[in-house]
């Protein structure tokens, strides 16, 4: 007995897979399911949860996302957009997608109109007796002829099969307004968050009867959102001292000697990073008095102007405080970026690593300030 019957209807491949449970259409794993029952369970249970404004966009957003393999597969295969459009409706019947039909195209206006006769959106809509819009045609629609047009479109439902009327009927035009744009609005409404609500709020029931049941809601309500406010400020708080924590490791200062610093520099140096290095290194001299401040590079791979500029600013700055500032770890193929850019650092006193500049302080400096301790020196608290 064949194990993988297959069979083909309208061009569209369709294989069961026995084995191991599956049907497929052109290759792909799809799942069969009743509109008006088991579908339509599904819908009203997504749609409980989120309400309807969001479901609405949610699909839409749906189907202009689903038409990159409609695009791959059939409409840059076709002769013409039409007999595309023709060729697509005709594979949407054979999948039980119903029949697509485009209506008009206008190229020099920019318009199209489609009808879409039992869609699988408009069936279990009239099922449940609700009209929700066939939303995910919409967005198919307007992202078709978004790349058609080559401009933003997005469909407008004009008829509606689950109210009564033949068919859903679309009209598609080029529109400013995205989907970003509506729930945009959406969130400065009450509907906005009225799906939202509702969830806590039965949460909030439940724990309210699993705490012996105590009927008094409201001052539940604000007790909940006490605790609330109370882990916000927390977790606030925890992310400052991160973002704190991160930024002196970004750029850490470290005391080797007394009267000498050194800020190791790693990785990129654009304008933000520069002004933090430079906040936290004055605020280090101004502290520590110290008499030389060493810049080392050695982890920085690649200099440009804009770099070497910032890196000047530190050093102008630090000097202004009394300090002298030295820079080392400076590599071959940084050096040679730095003369083929003709970039000014006669200012610096340059050295190649940072054991050379350190000796170049303790040198410099007053024995008294400078004295060397037993022991390996280390980076101050």
């Amino acid at each position: 007995m064949n194990e993988r019957p297959k069979i083909s209807v309208d061009g569209v491949d369709f294989e069961w897979d026995r084995e191991n449970g599956r049907i497929l259409v052109w290759g792909n794993p799809a799942v069969l399911m009743w509109i008006e029952t088991t579908l339509a369970g599904l819908m009203v249970g997504i749609h409980k949860m989120v309400g309807t404004e969001r479901f609405v966009i949610a699909a839409e957003q749906a189907g202009r996302e689903s038409i990159e393999g409609e695009v791959a597969a059939i409409m840059q295969h076709r002769q013409s957009v039409e007999d595309g459009f023709r060729y697509l409706g005709t594979s949407a019947a054979a999948v039980g997608h119903g029949h697509w039909e485009l209506v008009r195209l206008d190229h020099a206006k920019k318009e199209a109109w489609f009808r879409v006769h039992n869609s699988w959106e408009g069936l279990y809509q009239k099922a449940l007796g609700v009209t929700w819009g066939t939303s995910t045609m919409a967005g198919k629609f307007g992202a078709h002829c978004s790349r058609i047009f080559e401009t933003h479109c997005r469909a407008e439902q004009t008829a509606f099969q689950a109210r009564g009327d033949a068919y859903d009927e679309f009209v598609v035009r080029p529109t400013a307004r995205t989907i970003e744009d509506d729930l945009e609005a959406l969130i400065g409404t009450e509907n906005a968050t009225k799906a939202d609500l509702t969830i806590a709020f039965e949460r909030l029931q439940r724990e309210v009867e699993e705490r012996r049941r105590i009927e008094e809601d409201l001052r539940r309500e604000v007790e909940e959102r006490t605790r609330i406010e109370e882990e916000l400020r927390s977790k606030l708080e925890l992310i400052r001292r991160q973002e704190e924590a991160i930024r002196a490791m970004s750029t850490p200062i470290l005391r080797l000697w007394k009267g000498v610093l050194t800020m190791p520099v790693v990785g990129l140096v654009d304008s933000t990073r520069a002004g933090g290095m430079m906040e936290a290194l004055l605020e280090e001299i101004t502290r520590t008095q110290a008499r030389f401040t060493i810049l080392d590079l050695t982890g920085v791979d690649v200099i440009d102007t804009g770099a070497a500029s910032h890196l000047l600013k530190v050093v102008q700055a630090a000097r202004l405080l009394g300090t002298q500032c030295l820079v080392s770890g400076i590599s071959p193929s940084m050096a040679s970026t730095v003369v083929s850019l003709e970039l000014d650092l006669g200012a610096l006193k340059t050295f190649g690593t940072l054991e050379a500049a350190l000796r170049y302080a303790i040198k410099q400096g007053n024995a008294e300030d400078t004295e060397v301790p037993k022991g390996r020196p280390g980076a101050s608290s």
